[in-house]
């Protein structure tokens, strides 16, 4: 019997045994394959296109977690290849994170605040929330997360005691959210018909996790939940029980650009511009790959039927090439052999030379195409062009008005919502209910302006010298300091006698250079001078104090500050009169240019005058 005949006898159940032996044998092959897989050494970490892939819900280790709409590790390359893209983030980092902060109480009617000592306090803690690291520059990395990837993460840290310690950003590109949990019951005081009242909400409460060395996950929850969430598991607890410190999770204050349509991811502002950010760093990578490859050559010689001797061609390379590290860009040689012919008629060489010229390019393809997507990404900022670094068609009005415009759009209320943030959670979490954090907006100062502004804050007479000099050293750059001594004025001293009034000393100089003109009233019997009074202080007078009383008491026509200034005056030497006749022009009540005799001359017959009138009139 041979073997076919022998399979063909064999009974239908004895052929079924002999297949299930053949397939438990695949069995017991695929068993072995398992066993020698879990002997061989096995790497620890993920891939870096997506680490949580299989965490994702519905995979095959679902462990709740959401997948983000966009790969966030892509996102945050095209952020830094793209050529538009990283000046337009830079720009928002400087103008809304760059500028500095400060504190203040919402109380309007409270004291002085810069001698509140609250407000000293989260100065010092804010300083320094991290160690080695300021709150300006933690805002700094938040703000390039937000916008490269649309979301941004702030960790908050306790102690034992449930006091907020350290503050730190975790690296956007590493956290994911986890599915929100079953509603619990959330006690919320809040302020209504001027009481505050507690209000039980109904609220579902996120966690959010990082994965560790592509194994493990460590949970965080969310800022604000009062229950304690292990790390390791990501487990709640009850209510009122608490987990020893080392194993409770940290708290994470979640920032997002734009919201997700379908996610509670957030987006960056820029993902409606996709096509552009791609199709602009295609076109830079084109252009690259054109001059790498040589471009178009220059001329082409055909040669057809026929070779180049070799003879010829390496003269053709050494009159027009420049060796193998110059072989782009130059003639190419292009050898066609003949298909037909016979020895009695050959076919006869022909040489054509082609010039490629008019199709070679004067400069990079596809630039009005890449100016078009940097127009299109500034406009998903909504940033003024002088941001980016074109400043080549701008003026100072024009800067300055693209800034008041960015300003107004952009960056305050970007500044106001982070702001609100940290005041309404972070603060009030801290213990500083009352007061806010206000973060300062990036002004340019124009010192003419500042300085024509001192003017007319200095001729109110009602400002302080130091907050003056304070205020020029900042506009000017300059380091003027205020004298502790009074410098004397041309030789004449003042004194004040018991009722406030100014009074010359008796030993000064009489004015030897009166105003020439006639004093209305000539020939009436003048008033009595007052007799010289007890001299209780005194102290020299400059020429720019007097100068500004004496104009000021012109235009309002207080005659007895001006009899006053007019006896100060009239007490000075020429030396003396003459500085404060400067000192009036410079203060632009007059024109500088006017000459100083005139000058003096009519304002000795203005005060003669006014003071005359007041005479009379008493």
């Amino acid at each position: 019997m041979t073997k076919e005949q022998d399979k063909s006898d064999r009974p239908a159940a004895q052929i079924y045994r002999l297949a299930s032996l053949s397939k438990s044998g695949a069995v017991l092959e695929e068993i072995a394959t398992k066993a020698e897989a879990k002997a061989a050494v096995q790497a620890n970490a993920y891939e870096p296109e997506d680490e949580y892939r299989d965490l994702y819900i519905g995979q095959t280790r679902d462990t709740g977690v959401l997948e983000p709409p966009y790969n966030l590790r892509r996102l945050d390359r095209l952020a830094q290849e793209n050529n538009t893209l990283s000046p337009c983030i830079e720009a928002m980092v400087t103008n809304i994170d760059g500028t500095g902060y400060d504190f203040e109480n919402r109380d309007e009617e409270a004291e002085d605040q810069e001698d509140d000592v609250r407000i000293d306090q989260l100065t010092e803690f804010f300083e320094q929330p991290w160690p080695g690291m300021s709150f300006i520059t933690i805002r700094k990395a938040l703000r390039r997360d937000l916008e490269r990837t649309g979301n941004a993460y702030l960790e908050v840290l306790r102690n034992a005691q449930d006091e907020i310690v350290f503050l730190r950003n975790v690296d956007a590109k590493m956290m994911r959210l986890v599915k929100l949990d079953d509603p619990v019951p959330v006690d919320f005081v809040v302020r209504r018909k001027g009481v505050e009242v507690t209000m039980s909400v109904m609220v579902r409460q996120r966690r959010f996790c990082q994965l560790v060395n592509g194994v493990s996950l460590v949970y965080f929850k969310e800022f604000g939940v009062k229950r304690d969430l292990n790390k390791k598991t990501g487990r709640w607890v009850s209510q009122g029980q608490r987990l020893p410190a080392p194993d409770r999770g940290t708290e994470i204050i979640h920032f997002t650009a734009l919201p997700d349509a379908h996610t509670p991811y957030g987006v960056p502002r820029w993902v409606n511009q996709m096509p552009s950010v791609l199709g602009s760093r295609k076109a830079e990578e084109f252009n690259l790959e054109f001059f790498d490859n040589g471009g178009v050559p220059p001329v082409l010689i055909l040669l057809q039927g026929g070779t180049l001797q070799e003879e010829t061609r390496k003269a053709l390379e050494q009159k027009m090439g420049r060796g193998a590290a110059h072989t782009k860009n130059r003639v190419q040689v292009l050898e066609v052999e003949p298909s037909g012919g016979s020895l009695d008629s050959t076919p006869n060489a022909r040489v054509t030379v082609e010039r490629f010229g008019a199709e070679r390019q004067n400069d990079a393809m596809f630039e009005n195409y890449d100016e078009k997507c940097e127009v299109r990404l500034r406009r998903s900022f909504r940033l003024p062009p002088i941001f980016v670094g074109q400043a080549a068609d701008y003026s100072f009005a024009t800067a300055a008005a693209s800034y008041q415009m960015a300003e107004a759009q952009v960056f305050k209320p970007e500044r106001d919502e982070f702001d609100e943030v940290i005041s309404m959670k972070l603060l009030a979490a801290m213990g500083y209910p009352d007061y806010r954090m206000v973060s300062k907006p990036l002004v340019i100062e124009d010192a003419t302006l500042k300085l024509q502004g001192i003017e007319v804050a200095l001729a109110t007479n009602q400002v302080d010298l130091g907050d003056v000099i304070y205020e020029i050293n900042e506009a000017a750059g300059t380091n003027i300091k205020i004298s502790d001594k009074p410098r004397p004025l041309g030789g004449a001293t003042h004194t004040i006698d018991n009722e406030g009034n100014i009074v010359p000393l008796p030993t000064a100089p009489a004015n030897q250079n009166a105003p020439p003109c006639e004093k209305p009233g000539a020939g009436k019997p003048q008033p009595k001078q007052p007799e010289q009074a007890q001299v209780i202080k005194g102290e020299p007078r400059d020429a720019l104090g007097l100068a500004v009383d004496m104009m000021l008491a012109l235009r309002k026509r207080d005659m007895a500050a001006l009899s006053r200034n007019l006896a100060l005056f009239q007490a000075l030497d020429s030396h003396g009169q003459e500085e404060v006749r400067k000192a009036t022009a410079s203060l632009q009540y007059l024109d500088p240019s006017t000459d100083l005799d005139g000058l003096g001359d009519l304002m000795g017959c203005t005060i003669a005058v006014m003071a005359q009138q007041y005479a009379d009139n008493r």
